[in-house]
């Protein structure tokens, strides 16, 4: 009975607005770090021209990279100004990674192979920084809870998203419906973190004042 009861509370968690920036980032950087281990290789072979040996060396390329920058990022977000910071720059980087393979240079071999390179450290190196960030937003003892709704939230769209991109792809013949996708979702979750993150910190500064009046 006292689950039952705490249950209906730690829900709520989902309207708090450090749990909605979570969401929302992470769940549009997961459907960009599976879009990325789906579409990768098909983009270099039928846009790029490589062959499907070639793409498949930039797809590890860009998983090393990946990994790197779930070193480096999170390593970053130590000594930036607040964690989320460094998952808004992901975020940021990501989109305009997105774009360019949108243009001409997403079918030069070469441009592709660094675009999807930044795209994987950028577009995987994210997870570090942002489960450190979910960890320490989370409310004071519930934060095994938070990080397991985050991810179970995260993991739907890990389901979700390959099928959706790949079938998006068939219908339309064409990578950029996909990519146009990811970057706009991941343009609307960072627009909204953004816009929250402000109201946050003027409701901070405007209990300050109150505090010291």
């Amino acid at each position: 009975m006292a689950t039952r009861a705490r249950l209906p509370a730690r829900l709520r968690m989902l309207g708090e607005p450090s749990m909605v920036k979570i969401m929302l980032s992470g769940t549009s950087l997961i459907a960009v770090q599976s879009g990325l281990l789906v579409l990768t290789v098909l983009h270099l072979v039928d846009t790029a021209g490589l062959t499907p040996a070639a793409a498949t060396l930039v797809l590890v390329a860009a998983q090393v990279a990946g990994v790197v920058g779930r070193i480096g990022l999170a390593a970053w977000s130590d000594r930036a100004s607040g964690r989320h910071l460094t998952v808004m720059t992901c975020m940021i980087a990501v989109i305009a990674g997105l774009a360019a393979l949108m243009t001409p240079l997403g079918a030069y071999p070469p441009a592709a192979c660094l675009i999807f390179t930044w795209l994987g450290f950028f577009g995987i190196g994210w997870y570090g920084p942002w489960v450190a960030y979910v960890a320490e937003s989370a409310p004071e003892g519930k934060t095994g809870f938070a990080l397991g709704l985050a991810m179970a939230v995260n993991q739907i769209a890990v389901i979700l998203v390959p099928p959706a991109l790949g079938l998006l792809r068939d219908m339309t013949g064409s990578f950029t419906p996909p990519w146009a996708v990811l970057a706009i979702l991941t343009a609307v979750a960072l627009a909204v973190s953004y816009r929250r993150r402000t109201a946050g910190a003027v409701t901070a500064v405007e209990g300050e004042k109150e505090g010291s009046s």
